[in-house]
Order: structure tokens, then sequence, then C-alpha cells
């Protein structure tokens, strides 16, 4: 059993390697000098985390609008069309 899991385990390393020398390969980050590859890969890092905070951050709210902006019936309470600038009446207050 150990067996197995150690193949599939060394397999996975492979893998690993393998897609470590494609983004090299692919980036031709391969012919750089060292410290122009921690460069580069702090870069391409600190790319790929902003596009992925704004993904989180930005996307749904932006969904729920054009959702929205597509299906005005299914908002139609007044309680979804307020803003933050609207005061609530006594009547929404009590919803």
């Amino acid at each position: 059993m150990f067996h197995k899991l150690k193949d599939s385990f060394h397999r996975f390393i492979r893998y690993i390697k393998w897609l470590h020398m494609l983004y090299e390969l692919n980036t031709y980050i391969s012919m750089c000098e060292p410290w122009e590859k921690v460069f580069l890969n702090c870069l391409f890092a600190t790319t790929l985390g902003i596009i992925l905070y704004s993904t989180f951050a930005y996307i749904p709210g932006y969904m729920f609008i054009i959702i929205k902006y597509i299906t005005p019936a299914l908002y139609s309470s007044s309680a979804a069309t307020l803003t933050l600038s609207e005061p609530l009446s006594a009547k929404e207050v009590e919803l």
C-alpha cells in the first residue's frame, strides 16, 4: 500500500516540476539571472494577487447590479431599491 502512495507522491512531484519548467519556458524566465527571476516572479505574484482580490471583492456586487437591471420585477420591493442616502420610513423600519 505504501509503495503505491510513494509512487503517486513521486509522480505528483514530477508533475509539479514539469509545471514549473513549463512556466519558466513559456514566460522566458529560464534565460534570466537569479535576481531577475525573483523580481519577475514577485511581479507576477503581485499581479495575480491583485486580480484575485478584485475578482472576489468587486465581481459579486457588479453581478448583483446586472441581475437587478436585467430582472427588475424580482427586485420591485421598496426595501431592495433603497440606497444608503435615503432615510428609512416608519413602515420600513417595522419590517
